[in-house]
């Protein structure tokens, strides 16, 4: 006996995980233009630096938060979104684009209680 091939396997599913792609690249490239556009300095009166008073600067402090907050929120986006995809592309007849928005959504869930958990953390 063969083992019968699910239809919705394969470049459905590549597919769908693109938009989970797509969205992380749209956050992504919005992270990128904050950052070319915050100001690399402080006003005069103030030091740039961590400790003793100091502060960081508005783009050192976008680096500093990305490193902190985007490491875990892209691992978990990532993990989640292929389990995601994976799990509706092989038990449900949907079409790849409602798979891919469903698994977007999942991620966006569990990324938010994910960057809460580690906004607890700190």
């Amino acid at each position: 006996m063969t083992n019968p091939r699910h239809p919705n396997l394969g470049s459905d599913t590549w597919k769908a995980f693109l938009v989970i792609v797509g969205a992380w690249l749209l956050a992504a490239i919005g992270l990128f233009n904050e950052w070319l556009l915050a100001p690399d300095s402080l006003p005069d009166d103030q030091c740039a630096g961590l400790g003793f008073g100091c502060v960081l600067t508005p783009q050192d402090n976008i680096q500093f938060m990305a490193l902190l907050f985007g490491v875990p929120a892209t691992i978990a986006w990532f993990s989640v979104g292929a389990i995601a995809t994976t799990l509706l592309g092989r038990f449900s007849n949907l079409k790849w684009w409602w798979i891919g928005l469903l698994s977007l959504g999942i991620c966006l869930l569990v990324v938010a209680a994910t960057l809460k958990a580690v906004e607890r953390m700190i």
